[in-house]
Formats: C-alpha cells, sequence, structure tokens
C-alpha cells in the first residue's frame, strides 16, 4: 500500500524480533509538530513545549485522509493496527506512511490499551 512504510529486513525467533526500515530523513509526524530533526536526542527533540507548532489546515487534510485510507485498506483486509500515534506516521514528501504495523503480529499491547482497560465495558 502506498501509505505503509516499506520494511528493509524483517526476522524473528521464539525470544525476539528485529525490523529494519530505511531512515527518514523528514522525520515522523511528530517531529514535524514539534520542528524537530530526526537525529536529535528524544528530550531534546519532544521536552521543549516552546517549539510545538500546528499543522497547515491543507495539511491536516492531506495527512488525515491518507490516514484514514491506509487504516480503512488495513480494516478491510483483517489487520488490526492498535499503535497510531504521531510518531508512527512517517513523513514521505508530501505523502504520510504508517510505521509498526508488526506489533499486533508481534503481540504488543496496542499504544491505547491503558486508555481502554480503565472501562470495564470494554473487553
Amino acid at each position: 500500500h502506498p501509505y505503509i512504510y516499506k520494511i528493509t529486513f524483517a526476522t524473528a525467533n521464539e525470544s525476539s524480533a528485529l525490523v529494519i526500515r530505511p531512515f527518514s530523513e523528514k522525520g515522523t509526524l511528530k517531529d514535524l509538530i514539534y520542528k524537530a530533526k530526526p537525529k536529535d536526542p528524544y528530550l531534546k527533540k519532544y521536552c521543549n513545549p516552546k517549539k510545538i507548532q500546528g499543522l497547515e489546515l491543507q495539511q491536516i487534510k492531506t495527512y488525515g485522509r491518507q490516514i484514514l485510507e491506509v487504516l480503512k485498506f488495513l480494516h478491510e483486509k483483517g489487520f488490526p493496527y492498535g499503535h497510531l500515534h504521531s510518531a508512527n506516521v512517517v513523513l514521505d514528501g508530501d505523502t504520510c506512511k504508517l510505521l509498526d504495523l508488526e506489533n499486533s503480529l508481534l503481540g504488543l499491547p496496542s499504544f491505547y490499551r491503558s486508555y481502554f482497560s480503565q472501562f470495564r465495558k470494554i473487553n
């Protein structure tokens, strides 16, 4: 799918897994929002709230449509994706591409599991 970031190499065994992707010079959607460089350390990139900027309306429309299209594609294929957040969306020009699709296959809990688990009626 054009909105899924490619994997260069992947392997797994009984105790671990390894996934290698090409480095993205533009970084993630989170990097764009925080005006951060992808190679900077985490604390330098994301712990200064004064650097946060919003996105332009056209960017929101474009990125939102692309993300919804890939989520629809995954849903139609019966593939769960519970790790949607700005750090799992890579920018490639004016295109968004999702990362970490393998997390559900590896049995990793959803990014939002802690939010869902506080509601008794949601299993």
